[in-house]
């Protein structure tokens, strides 16, 4: 009996604890969980209706700004909401704007700018025509395109490139091209001076890519920029290049935002490139080539030189550049922006087609002799003395592919930018007379076979005289050959011109060409003493 009576209060004891641990535990969980959202299906409900009320209305709002029509008052006062904080909370919420209940969870406030750690004030509040106001050439298009090529640029201490640039890029496009791209040059500097200096140079040069729409001139306002002091410590830099850091993000913003409309690719440059001829179907086929999904292809292996984005893309590439505008380069911010839009590779096209050519960095004081490893670089292969020369030519060039090119030991051609004409020249004016046993010239390259020497003849000069600076007066000639397929090849030069030294060597186009003229390399060969 009593073991019997002692066993049931035991029971009843554990019995007693068990509720009490149940009961702890149940107020410890709730008191935990206060915070913690429930969902349930009609909160789920309310939620997506609301949303859905909302979305009617920023739509209509949205439609107003493209047809111009007065919006509601009711309307308006939901778009107010749309910069306001939301607030996250477990408890029903009557929205005084929308007249229906909104579920808002968490306590933190969270707003557009926390994202964006306020870059900008504008950001948000752009008005409608800000990109008519944005030009300082009001006649570019607006029709879509197929390609837009952004360019910043601001005010350097000592070499300004972009007119060189720009200049490279309308040489290697065709005119058919020409309406398929839009070049937009982003004048990112608040020297007023400089500015109106930089855009009446472009709209002198460039009157016919104007004429076309295919040119946009375009400058920001500086309160598009947040405050550049102060900023936080990154990469063990200088205030100085935090500050021109953080700016040129800033400026890559911008650029991209004006963008986003004008064509279906975008593709970034700096000011200080050049490009070759083909470069828009060599981009074109690069897209054909890719099967799969992709968001970034490359055609510079440099920096933030030739990254290629679907338009659609780059109002979110903007905003990821504002939000680490203070902490991180844009050569460092797209990398990590493919891999959160799920590219986890780099697609650089080989070889690449955009080479850098600045030596003088936008950064006061700095040096960046930044060459691309992929680029077509031309190597020499005939590998000739060439001795001292100058070297001339007739026909028109870009500066980066100038007569020198061929020449040189150094990689390089020179290239036309123009059809050959009937007697335009080329000639090596040599800094002594040369006795010279051998010439091999090569014209055209692999990737533009076509553009070789198609009809012209090659001459030395046994005689010259210096008319002041330039080209001296070379006379005296004797014909040396006949060009053959782009090519020509002298294996003993001074069984025609005897033991006379040689002032110059003269190439003469003897008929006119469609193609434009590539002299890939010039190489002679120094004729040797005999040992005694």
């Amino acid at each position: 009996m009593r073991i019997g009576f002692i066993r049931g209060v035991g029971y009843g004891l554990l019995f007693i604890s068990s509720l009490s641990v149940i009961f702890q535990v149940t107020v410890y969980k709730r008191w935990k969980t206060r915070d913690v959202v429930s969902f349930k299906a009609e909160d789920i409900s309310k939620r997506e209706n609301t949303w859905h009320h909302y979305e009617q209305k920023l739509d209509r709002y949205n439609r107003s700004l493209t047809t111009g029509q007065r919006i509601p008052p009711e309307d308006a006062a939901v778009i107010q909401k749309v910069n306001q904080t939301l607030y996250f909370t477990s408890d029903k919420v009557e929205n005084e704007t929308l007249g229906t209940e909104f579920l808002d969870y968490g306590r933190h406030q969270i707003s557009y700018e926390d994202f964006l750690d306020k870059p900008s004030v504008d950001l948000t509040k752009l008005r409608t025509n800000w990109r008519a106001d944005a030009r300082i050439i009001q006649n570019a298009s607006n029709k879509k395109r197929f390609l837009t090529i952004g360019i910043p640029t601001v005010k350097r201490e000592k070499d300004e490139y972009i007119l060189n640039t720009v200049q490279s890029i309308v040489n290697c496009t065709t005119e058919k091209e020409l309406a398929e791209i839009y070049i937009v040059v982003f004048l990112a500097d608040f020297d007023a001076k400089w500015k109106e200096g930089i855009s009446r140079q472009l709209r002198e040069k460039f009157e016919k890519i104007i004429s076309l729409g295919t040119l946009h001139v375009i400058q920001a306002w500086e309160s598009f920029y947040p405050p550049l002091d102060n900023l936080k410590h990154t990469f063990v830099d200088p205030e100085t290049k935090k500050k021109w850091r953080a700016k040129q993000n800033v400026d890559y913003a911008f650029l991209f935002l004006y963008s986003e409309t004008l064509a279906q690719y975008y593709i970034q440059m700096e000011d200080d490139i050049y490009t070759i001829p083909g470069y828009l179907q060599a981009i074109k086929d690069y897209i054909h080539k890719f099967r799969e999904r992709w968001v970034c292809l490359e055609f510079s292996e440099l920096g933030f030189i030739g990254k290629l984005y679907h338009s659609d893309d780059i109002n979110k590439l903007a905003k990821m550049v504002l939000l680490f505008y203070a902490q991180q380069p844009c050569d460092v911010t797209y990398l990590n922006f493919n891999t959160q839009m799920l590219q986890f590779k780099r697609h650089i096209r080989r070889p690449t087609i955009f080479e850098h050519v600045g030596y003088h960095s936008s950064l006061p004081g700095k040096v960046q002799p930044l060459k691309d490893r992929f680029f077509h670089s031309y190597p020499k292969t005939l590998k000739g003395d060439n001795p001292s020369a100058s070297v001339y030519t007739s026909m028109p060039f870009e500066g980066y592919f100038n007569p020198d090119n061929c020449y040189s030991r150094e990689n390089g051609i020179f290239w036309s930018t123009r059809s050959g004409k009937a007697n335009d020249w080329f000639t090596v004016a040599f800094s002594e007379p040369q006795m010279i046993s051998r010439i091999e010239i090569e014209t055209g390259t692999h990737t533009h076979p076509h553009d070789k020497i198609h009809y012209a003849k090659l001459e030395a000069s046994l005689a010259s005289q210096a008319k002041g600076p330039g080209k001296p007066e070379c006379g005296s000639n004797k014909l040396l050959g006949y060009f053959d397929d782009g090519n020509i090849k002298v294996d003993n030069v001074q069984s025609i011109t005897g033991r006379h030294r040689i002032h110059c060597l003269n190439i003469i186009l003897t008929n006119k060409q469609e193609t434009w003229v590539i002299v890939k390399e010039i190489a002679v060969f120094i004729a040797r003493k005999r040992s005694q």
